[in-house]
């Protein structure tokens, strides 16, 4: 199993990795019912506030396989979500596009790395366009000094199979016991 006590760290400036755009969906009530995922600034269900249609054709969607990153909003900023799916995006909201292929698993692992860094920011002191600029993330890195993607891959790899693992035997236990007394 992989540690990352065993790691070699090297700190990265967010924007030498990553693209960025902002969202632009800012009249919510407008928005019909329809079949795009709306991510917004919510601090729960990886940023869904809903299915819906996009206001304004021009605005149009954004492409999966991205991390999405709160700028704004009570108790949600600083949050980043990975979003495998085509989406609409809020106006409080970042999409960050890797300028290299990234795995989703590696993706995962930065948008934790960039969730655990919520702590700095509150709805009073957003991730302007200006600070996500000079924003930094911590990550794994190779040989060569540059982020270890692979490293991130497998360690997110092994604690999904542990999860799914744990699943699995609680699962088993409220089969044989049928439905009673079983704790995961």
């Amino acid at each position: 199993m992989l540690s990352l006590d065993n790691a070699n760290w090297s700190i990265f400036r967010v924007l030498d990795l990553f693209e960025y755009r902002r969202g632009n969906q800012n009249n919510m009530a407008s928005l019909s019912s329809g079949d795009y995922m709306l991510i917004s600034a919510k601090n729960i269900n990886n940023g869904l506030k809903g299915f819906f249609e996009s206001n304004d054709a021009r605005r149009g969607t954004y492409k999966g396989h991205c991390i999405t990153l709160n700028n704004d909003g009570d108790g949600g900023v600083g949050l980043a979500y990975y979003q495998p799916c085509d989406f609409l995006l809020d106006t409080h909201v970042y999409a960050l596009y890797a300028k290299t292929a990234i795995s989703r698993y590696a993706m995962l692992y930065i948008a934790q790395a960039l969730s655990k860094q919520r702590v700095c920011f509150s709805h009073g002191y957003s991730i302007s366009q200006d600070r996500l600029k000079t924003m930094r993330v911590m990550l794994p890195t190779d040989e060569k000094g540059d982020p270890d993607y692979a490293f991130m891959e497998q360690y997110i790899k092994e604690r999904e199979e542990q999860l799914i693992q744990k699943y699995k035997t609680f699962i088993g236990q409220i089969a044989q016991t049928g439905g009673g007394n079983a704790t995961p």
